[in-house]
């Protein structure tokens, strides 16, 4: 008999020796190569295995960025031997396996909620990829993440409506048996920004995320309770866990101690998945022994209806938009990210250079504002640097004067919500304003706010969000974002030629900067007079 001994097929001459035991013996060692290899095949069949280094990506917004940085999840996941890729706002795009920025995005839309995901889950898969479904299908594991604002359940309906967006991602989720799919349950909200039945609801619809009626006979398809390890037994994020009453981001101590227990979820959930062992389980976090120490001094904040200017929960009509040729702006309250609530107010702009865009409301009758020492909100964008001009209007309402404060957002403000705030004296009168009027703010006769975003030599992009406008009850609280002393910018040759004398608009035609403070205007329309620092109002006379 020949035999092939070695990769080249080198044959050796054997004795040919007819002895029935060594026969019986070769078929045996045969047959059983055979079945082992068989069987080899089948399962390879059955259930793909993943790559030899298996590709991560995790889609979050700021909580799960924060998981990841504070909680240790790159560095865990890499020592383990994973890669581990991420993808915060489209403002930051994709992070690499080192944690470096690629500077391009996945075209995620800003909206996590379960109906975010589905629209996300329903788009078709293309090669080479053009969507975000594409994008995260070249990754082995995919993980995604909700925040904190799908805790406001408000009833039942809510309730059932998320749980028939997330049967859709189920369903398409199962013509991919080759991939993991790791759905991480929102965060908690807090009591301040929610109510009992609110969070009941938002347990009963992870428990049901992590029930047989979801998971049954899908092996590639797990759920890490995020919102478990988070919530106390009232099913609000634990005192512990807060960064304060109002903000429901999980504070540094909460991912400290659920980063390594995700780190293990997802190790566990591959295995899980490649060997058939059972499913993996988070374990409660031990809390971690700190250091006494005296508690860090914190602005107390004052409940809606004592000091809250505007929460943005209302309806978007009264926003009114300026902008200079050649940019645009979207502005209006929007769901799906908030530090309070389920809405705060979305500027989308995009500013070509040496333009501006200006967004704001005015109040049907003066505002009384001066019981407060000056005014905060809470600020986050998508990582864009840019520098912004708040506005208060105040005075005449007819004729307001404006009066501004210049503060910059940088990079730092996509890691999540940030407050700032100013006093009465922090604000200038504006250099374009017109003669006469206050000299002064005079935060008794408030009638308008408004926010201008320009763009020097190159354009700018991006998505801003504010909100929880308050009137500071003592002092304004400290700045987490720098101000800055207005300037008079320089006039352009054309709005030079603006400033004529004597040049009026077109007979019919709308003033070239917005709403002129002289004009009259129907009953109901918007008087907030738009006008950002650097052009001067052109108005038709009054």
């Amino acid at each position: 008999m020949k035999h092939s001994t070695d990769p080249h097929h080198s044959v050796t001459h054997q004795p040919e020796v007819s002895v029935l035991g060594e026969h019986t013996s070769a078929a045996c060692l045969w047959w059983c190569v055979s079945l082992c290899v068989l069987l080899t095949l089948l399962l390879a069949a059955g259930r793909p295995v993943l790559a030899q280094t298996t590709r991560i990506i995790f889609l979050h917004h700021s909580c799960g960025g924060n998981l990841i940085e504070q909680g240790g999840v790159r560095e865990g996941l890499k020592a383990l031997g994973y890669e581990f890729y991420d993808h915060g706002y489209n403002g930051e795009g994709l992070r690499l396996a080192d944690g470096s920025y690629t500077g391009t995005n996945f075209y995620v839309p800003d909206n996590t909620d379960p109906d975010g995901f589905a629209a996300i889950f329903a788009q078709p898969l293309h090669d080479p990829p053009d969507n975000t479904f594409s994008y995260l299908m070249q990754y082995d594991v995919i993980a995604f993440k909700s925040c904190f604002p799908v805790s406001n359940i408000g009833d039942d309906e809510q309730l059932a409506e998320y749980q028939s967006y997330y049967r859709s991602i189920r369903d398409r989720v199962d013509q991919y048996s080759d991939k993991v799919f790791v759905v991480v349950t929102q965060p908690p909200q807090v009591p301040a920004s929610s109510d009992p039945e609110e969070a009941a609801r938002a347990r009963a619809f992870v428990n049901w995320l992590q029930s047989d009626e979801y998971l049954a006979g899908r092996p590639n398809v797990f759920v890490f309770d995020f919102f478990g390890l988070l919530a106390g037994d009232d099913d609000f994020l634990r005192p512990e866990y807060r960064v304060d009453e109002y903000d429901a981001h999980p504070n540094e101590r909460a991912n400290r101690e659920i980063g390594p227990l995700f780190v293990a979820f997802i190790n566990q959930a591959i295995s899980s998945y490649e060997g058939g062992r059972p499913r993996p389980t988070p374990t409660p976090p031990t809390p971690a022994k700190l250091t006494a120490r005296p508690p860090t001094p914190s602005v107390s904040l004052p409940t809606l209806g004592l000091g809250m200017i505007d929460d943005f929960e209302s309806a978007a009509g009264y926003w009114e938009t300026n902008t200079a040729t050649g940019s645009a702006v979207e502005c209006g309250p929007d769901t799906g990210t908030a530090h309070g609530g389920a809405a705060s107010l979305r500027v989308h702009y995009s500013i070509a250079p040496g333009g501006w865009v200006d967004c704001g409301r005015s109040f049907e009758s003066p505002q009384d504002w001066s019981d407060g020492e000056g005014i905060s909100l809470w600020l986050r964008s998508d990582g864009t640097a840019q520098w912004i001009t708040l506005m208060l209007f105040a005075g005449d309402a007819d004729e307001p004067t404006p009066f501004e404060v210049d503060f910059e957002i940088t990079s730092e403000s996509a890691l999540g919500w940030r407050q700032v705030g100013f006093s009465w004296a922090s604000f200038a009168r504006a250099e374009w304003a017109d003669e006469g009027g206050l000299a002064e703010l005079d935060p008794a006769r408030v009638t308008g706010y408004g926010f201008s975003l320009g763009a020097d030599e190159t354009s700018s992009e991006g998505t801003l969000r504010v909100d929880d406008l308050y009137l500071s009850p003592g002092a304004a609280p400290p700045l987490s974002i720098p101000a800055a002393t207005p300037t008079a910018v320089p006039t352009t040759p054309a709005e030079e030629a603006a400033e004529e004398p004597g040049e009026k608009t077109g007979e019919g035609e709308e003033p070239a900067g917005g709403i002129c403070p002289g004009a009259a205007l129907p009953l109901g329309m918007l008087t907030v007079l738009l006008a950002g620092r650097r052009r001067k109002q052109v108005c038709a006379p009054g």
